[in-house]
């Protein structure tokens, strides 16, 4: 099985990701993808034809990542191909106090996106591909702990484990949203 990660494999989740899952491919700025330029997003969407998962761990801003995934599922349709999309959310995408934050707000524009392409793939006979919307709360990264010192954070490794027991259930079985947070006792 063949995946593109859209995330640097140096950093965080998809550094996780890269010590599981060795044979991956990784998109980023570092890899020569810059997300939000037109040009290298075009040029991963027609990549990602040639891979059986695509996983989406990349911080985008300002809707990008919608976009991104938008784009993603359009071309997949249009060239008919069969594989699995995971898409990283975050639990900001559920109700928090009011602030001028505006990255919990794209969480939820990107779980309502996905929520609707689930629905609309389980309807198809047979399904077009699967995709899962998979919002960890915060994880283990030296950027969370500096915004959120002392919170209880998901371990990466964890969070990497999780996206591996996706990618290893029965082609049958879509699992549209998975919810995880980190618990202090």
């Amino acid at each position: 099985m063949n995946i593109l990660v859209a995330g640097n494999k140096n950093y965080g989740l998809a550094k996780s990701i890269d010590n599981l899952l060795p044979n991956c491919t990784f998109a980023s700025r570092t890899t020569g993808y810059d997300l939000c330029c037109r040009e290298t997003k075009q040029k991963l969407i027609k990549e990602s034809l040639n891979f059986d998962v695509f996983i989406s761990v990349s911080c985008l801003y300002r809707g990008e990542q919608t976009l991104l995934i938008n784009e993603l599922v359009e071309e997949w349709y249009k060239n008919d191909h069969k594989g699995y999309i995971i898409v990283l959310g975050s639990t900001a995408d559920t109700p928090v106090p009011g602030s001028y934050w505006l990255y919990p707000a794209e969480k939820k524009g990107l779980r309502a996106y996905c929520r609707q392409i689930s629905i609309m793939i389980s309807s198809d006979t047979p399904p077009a591909f699967k995709l899962t919307y998979l919002s960890p709360g915060n994880m283990n990264t030296p950027r969370a702990e500096e915004k959120r010192p002392g919170i209880p954070k998901l371990d990466t490794d964890y969070v990497a484990k999780i996206i591996k027991w996706l990618i290893d259930q029965p082609s049958n079985v879509n699992i549209s949203e998975l919810c995880l947070d980190q618990i202090q006792y």
